[in-house]
């Protein structure tokens, strides 16, 4: 009994970071979605992660696209539009795995991939819900970590994925680039949340890449501190933002004097997501980088280069909107609820970054064996 313990703990462990990614928006804003969304989005993402059978997972995930694609219509049109495309192509993935079409159901579920992830550019969508509702998007980000669970696990065995490798890998890289220069030249937070956001999706469309010559378990972690970075980077705009308005980058800064609880997270969450030290996404940079430089050293280099513009973009975001004279605001820091939230994502973040064994190792163990 003792071998089986770590193949049945990796789907339980990307279940609990889905659902906090889907319970956390709900959480921190005074916005409520009904519950029967939620309910509908914790059962899609549990029949993606739990099926045995490929055509059964990928029918999940379109079902939780098409709940996305409703709480995403009345904030943006485009989103959903995006939303409502990788529901068909989720399907479509479902029924060539189900006709035995492997080759098929590897490029659809790639390009699924490239739509929920925000790579470039596929990011319209993704991009269109980080301006109008960051908290769709934290939301949608649980299903694309379960999404790309599904995929380590279904289609990214086949002798195609092999053989695709080097493209993606390189497509990934050089996504991730064009949107890390695209990062520096934003004007506000909304901006920066989606040009971090389209570079964090080139980042993970390289790991998937490189996740067949046996990086399996570094994919899913690369995905698992995006969404985390991602998801409360986007609630703790949407939090500064309901108390200030939108935060302009040649406006006033000083924001950190009366909101310190609320800087100090987005400085954690952004350090996450450009590797910062003791974090996921540090281990997830480097496994990432390991893995990308057995298949390519040039792409190597440049995702190196794109995370040191990420960074410099994020210090710059930081330093406009928080450091500076302080602007005196009546508005309150961090609610109890957003400590929660905020907390919660941390703590996680950093529990995976000084243990990252507790999900490389069951992940490994889980997606590498042929299903």
């Amino acid at each position: 009994m003792t071998p089986m313990a770590p193949m049945l703990s990796a789907p339980w462990e990307a279940l609990v970071v889905c659902l906090l990614l889907l319970v956390a928006p709900a959480v921190a804003s005074q916005r409520r979605s009904p519950p029967w969304l939620l309910a509908g989005l914790i059962v899609s993402v549990v029949v993606a992660l739990f099926a045995s059978s490929g055509t059964v997972a990928y029918v999940g995930i379109s079902a939780g696209a098409v709940l996305h694609a409703l709480a995403a219509r009345p904030w943006s049109r485009t989103g959903a539009a995006m939303l409502a495309s990788a529901t068909a192509i989720a399907l479509a993935t479902a029924g060539a795995i189900h006709l035995g079409q492997m080759p098929m159901a590897f490029g659809l579920s790639c390009l699924a991939l490239a739509l929920r992830a925000g790579v470039l550019p596929f990011h319209a969508g993704v991009a269109s819900l980080c301006e109008r509702m960051p908290l769709v998007q934290t939301q949608q980000l649980s299903s694309t970590i379960a999404l790309v669970f599904v995929h380590l696990r279904h289609v990214d065995h086949h002798v195609v994925a092999i053989e695709w490798a080097p493209v993606l890998v390189r497509y990934g890289a050089f996504a991730a680039l064009a949107a890390a220069l695209i990062t520096l030249v934003q004007k506000d937070l909304r901006g920066f949340y989606r040009g971090t956001t389209a570079m964090h999706g080139g980042m993970l469309f390289a790991a998937v890449g490189a996740a067949s010559i046996g990086n399996f378990a570094a994919a899913l972690l690369v995905a698992v501190a995006m969404g985390l970075a991602l998801g409360g980077l986007g609630i703790m705009i949407t939090s500064l933002e309901e108390r200030t308005g939108p935060a302009a980058f040649g406006g006033p800064g000083g924001r950190g004097g009366p909101f310190p609880r609320l800087a100090a997270s987005f400085a954690l969450f952004g350090g996450a997501g450009v590797g910062l030290p003791g974090t996921a996404g540090f281990v997830a940079d480097d496994l990432l980088l390991h893995a990308l430089w057995m298949e390519s050293p040039a792409s190597t280099v440049v995702m190196i280069l794109s995370s040191a513009f990420l960074a410099v973009a994020t210090l710059m975001a930081f330093s406009s909107v928080f450091l500076g004279r302080t602007s005196p605001s009546l508005a309150p820091d961090l609610y109890p609820r957003e400590r929660v939230v905020a907390v919660a994502l941390v703590s996680l973040l950093l529990v995976l970054g000084f243990a990252p064994g507790v999900l490389l190792g069951p992940a490994d163990a889980f997606l590498s064996a042929p299903q």
